[in-house]
């Protein structure tokens, strides 16, 4: 707890700084409603073309220009922060805790290990952490706009599905995505540097077929790539749950084989294809949503059902989150490691014991504690729906066209946010 209250403060003083030199002078560039920004807030975040940078003298055109574009960005970021302070947006630190947890494993080093490893390479942990923070944050908060503000046409819909490959909706992979962020509005010297790196890495996998990702990325990686890296380990997952924008590369891909780069709204993306299976879909699909909250076998608390059941309880009672419930009414060490995922993916995938209790479950009700393998569950249905073949195919060219437009929804936005608000160059 001590440590999630040094992020939030951390995040409260300044969200712009994420690590860089220790400057004996300073001073404000701009003022974002009265929030100021600092001239080291600016080149600390210019880390993406550092390399391109380095030899130039501060007063170059070059230099300006670059400055200028990375300070615009710092301003889309603040303004986007001080929506989600206007609109009390928040992440879930368990999801942020998983997040680190993947790149450390990314690594093969345990959280321990990572800590020291970024402190070897000049990185503070909590501001590395604050920096994945704000990441999930503006994240959650454009999704959001992007959610109310799409406005997309069948006719478009259609378009996209009869351009699209024929799917094998019976074939399943399990892969390593990693992502690497791009800044909201980013600048073409930002975009060719992290291509150029991937593009590295693809070379490199490509020479030697025994290489994994993993192994590629702690060789050639650096601490500017280190921190906009994102992972993701999938467990089995269906062409039809694969965005339309690997479609190309899943017609032929074998095991071991390395997807990308592909450019989209969040990043340069590469996917490391891990095992392929083949796997009867069985159409309709029923694809579920819901909350799992749960506690490890590792806990020894003998009444875990017991408070688990309060937490239910608890939950139902007040309308509120399991996260809320077991920080603030439960004093108990088993809740200093719960885990909390809100899921989306077909109820056939689910563990038979969660999958029965779904089907008993009412949209917002909560089961009663499961166990399954590694402990004690409860589960929240959130939303269901059951999709045939055209659905189906309708969902995934639906959000492709909400990733295809998000750079233009999110620009328009913003430009309305500045528009509503004070902002201050200073000289």
């Amino acid at each position: 707890m001590k440590f999630w209250k040094t992020l939030i403060l951390i995040f409260t003083i300044n969200t712009s700084i994420v690590f860089g030199e220790i400057k004996t002078t300073d001073k404000i560039v701009a003022l974002v409603n009265h929030h100021a920004i600092l001239d080291s807030d600016v080149r600390n975040s210019m880390y993406t073309i550092r390399k391109n940078i380095s030899n130039l003298d501060n007063n170059s055109s070059q230099y300006v220009v670059y400055y200028q574009q990375i300070l615009d960005q710092l301003i889309s970021n603040k303004l986007i922060f001080q929506v989600a302070t206007q609109q009390d947006i928040i992440n879930n630190y368990t999801q942020l805790n998983q997040v680190i947890y993947r790149i450390a494993n990314l690594y093969d080093m345990t959280l321990d290990q990572f800590r020291a490893y970024l402190y070897n390479i000049g990185l503070n942990y909590e501001k590395y952490c604050t920096q994945q923070y704000q990441d999930m944050l503006k994240i959650n908060i454009c999704d959001r706009i992007i959610y109310h503000r799409a406005n997309i046409s069948t006719n478009e819909i259609n378009k996209v599905i009869n351009k699209s490959e024929i799917i094998d909706f019976n074939k399943q992979f399990k892969l390593r995505h990693i992502i690497f962020s791009l800044p909201i509005q980013p600048t073409q010297d930002q975009i060719n540097k992290i291509e150029c790196f991937v593009r590295l890495l693809i070379k490199k996998k490509e020479f030697n077929k025994n290489n994994s990702i993993k192994k590629l990325i702690r060789l050639y990686s650096d601490k500017d790539i280190l921190q906009i890296i994102k992972v993701q380990e999938t467990e089995w997952v269906s062409w039809k749950d694969i965005p339309i924008i690997f479609d190309q590369y899943l017609q032929k891909i074998e095991k071991g084989d390395l997807i990308g780069p592909i450019l989209s709204h969040d990043g340069i993306h590469i996917a490391e294809v891990q095992d392929i299976r083949y796997k009867q879909l069985i159409l309709p699909v029923t694809k579920i949503k819901a909350k799992i909250f749960g506690v490890k076998d590792s806990c020894k608390n003998a009444n875990i059902v017991k408070q688990l059941l309060q937490i239910k309880e608890l939950v139902e009672k007040n309308n509120t989150t399991f996260d809320i419930i077991a920080k603030e009414k439960l004093k108990n060490v088993c809740f200093d490691n719960y885990e909390e995922n809100i899921i989306y993916k077909d109820l056939d995938d689910f563990e038979p014991s969660i999958r029965r209790a779904l089907i008993t479950l009412k949209n917002n009700e909560i089961s009663m504690p499961i166990h399954i393998y590694d402990g004690w569950y409860l589960i929240q249905l959130i939303d269901f729906s059951v999709l045939d073949y055209t659905a189906i195919t309708h969902e995934r060219a639906y959000l492709y066209l909400l990733s295809k437009n998000f750079n233009e929804i999110i620009k328009y936005w913003i430009q309305e946010l500045r528009s509503a608000s004070y902002i201050k160059i200073l000289n």
